[in-house]
């Protein structure tokens, strides 16, 4: 049973004890006020019968004549036929023995107060017989030397019938109630449930794989809190999918990649290494196949370099101290003088800058920078490189080229490992499209993160911001 039904059903039961419990009380406590009513009426009644024979017995005492049982009972019928209105009341009149002297009752009455041998201290005697309900009293009548038993009885069963037309009304009225709050209670429950259906169809369809799924539920109450977590967690689980989905398919594409730039040098080595093992060569023949050989495994060599770089900067994060900046630009001018060629280097920075870095990895993060814009340049082409405090605080360096530029809907992609824009400019270049995606990281574990703005035809800008040594503030 779902809970929505549950809930209808308990709440069906919890107002159905209510009615019935309340209803109950009302028409028994009205009852008894009938009751108590047609009692005193009865003992009014009762007191009048017994008054007038008790007068008789004074009477005839004061008149010196003797109390006898014809004189008593000739006195009772005439205060019964006087009293007679029709109705099922009566009088019975006894002496001290129980034996009957006089009655006025009808068959149902004079059954109902037939066995009765004294009705002691109680107020009054409730009978039943042929399916009528009577109020029996009774009193002694005393006399000289003798007593009298007046017994009364009145029909309360008008009482007990009005109870039972009551409880059948309101067995009724009841059930008509009930019956509308049923319906109410079920579409009012419904309504209450329906966040937590909501709530269970967006976690069955996160369980069948669809990490989109959200609560639509928007109540202001715990459900709703609820809701907010679970579409939380949702947007949690939906992110961590995504990331594994996508480290998945960097890590296929990075070993496609790996396997392919691999696989083209180690191939044309393979086959000049052949060419030199079975032919005979001229030696300016032999010396170009050396030649290709030698330039092949050098790529291999430096393919081989930067994939353990990253490797390694992914093991073992590196210990950020202060770092003069001065020192870093120099290191780089001297390092960047054997491969600028024609290429000039306009070198920029800001004296006295110190940041928290590594001064080897910026040393390696710059090389690579400069080195992917000098091979982007033209051969008159020129490299900026600038070093400054940045508008919003740190330290901003900045890389920008006079090169092709990279197209706009390639930005995105290229400092994924092995990505180039232009695979065989970069070969012929002697890149392999590692450069970038080592500068990345290297910039990721400084808590930088490159920004690469390009336009096809002008050139290229690459800049971060690394974060100011205390030091260098200071002073």
């Amino acid at each position: 049973m779902k809970f929505a039904q549950r809930l209808s059903c308990a709440m069906l039961l919890l107002l159905a004890g209510v009615f019935s419990l309340g209803g109950f009380v009302l028409v028994y406590v009205n009852s008894a006020d009938m009751l108590r009513q047609a009692a005193a009426q009865a003992e009014q009644w009762h007191r009048m019968q017994y008054y007038t024979l008790e007068t008789e017995v004074l009477g005839l005492m004061a008149r010196g004549e003797e109390v006898t049982d014809d004189a008593l009972t000739e006195r009772a019928m005439e205060i019964a036929d006087f009293g007679d209105d029709g109705s099922q009341s009566g009088i019975w009149l006894g002496n001290a023995d129980g034996m009957m002297l006089f009655s006025s009752l009808g068959a149902a009455a004079a059954e109902a107060s037939a066995g009765v041998q004294a009705i002691g201290g109680q107020e009054y005697y409730l009978r039943r017989a042929q399916g009528s309900t009577y109020l029996l009293l009774e009193s002694t009548v005393s006399a000289p030397n003798k007593s009298y038993r007046l017994r009364t009885l009145s029909d309360v069963t008008g009482v007990f019938a009005a109870r039972d037309r009551q409880l059948a009304r309101f067995w009724c009225m009841e059930a008509g109630t009930l019956g509308v709050c049923a319906l109410a209670i079920v579409l009012l429950t419904k309504r209450m449930t329906r966040p937590l259906d909501e709530l269970y169809g967006a976690s069955r369809r996160i369980a069948r794989g669809d990490y989109t799924a959200r609560a639509e539920v928007a109540t202001q109450d715990e459900i709703g809190s609820v809701a907010e977590s679970f579409n939380a967690m949702a947007e949690a689980v939906q992110k961590n999918v995504d990331a594994l989905a996508l480290s998945a398919r960097q890590r296929e594409e990075f070993m496609g990649a790996f396997t392919h730039e691999l696989k083209t040098p180690m191939t044309a080595i393979i086959g000049y290494a052949d060419t030199l093992r079975t032919l005979e060569l001229d030696p300016e023949s032999r010396r170009r196949a050396a030649g290709y050989i030698f330039s092949e495994a050098k790529r291999v060599e430096a393919l081989s370099g930067k994939l353990l770089a990253l490797l390694g900067l992914a093991q073992q994060p590196a210990a950020l101290a202060a770092v003069q900046m001065d020192r870093v630009l120099r290191r780089l001018s001297t390092s960047l003088a054997p491969v600028l060629g024609a290429v000039k280097l306009d070198m920029r920075g800001e004296k006295g800058l110190a940041v928290l870095g590594d001064e080897d990895l910026l040393v390696d993060l710059l090389y690579n920078l400069v080195h992917n814009a000098q091979k982007a340049a033209p051969k008159d082409g020129m490299v900026h490189v600038l070093c400054t405090r940045a508008p919003g605080g740190g330290v901003l360096l900045c890389v920008r080229d006079t090169g092709c530029g990279i197209p706009k809907e390639e930005l995105c992609r290229v400092a994924e490992p092995f990505y180039m824009v232009d695979k065989s400019r970069a070969r012929k270049a002697g890149g392999s499209g590692m450069g970038l995606a080592l500068c990345q990281k290297i910039a990721a574990l400084h808590g930088a993160q490159l920004r690469i703005e390009s336009q096809a035809g002008v050139g290229t800008r690459v800049s971060f911001t690394l974060k100011e040594a205390k030091e260098a503030q200071d002073a």
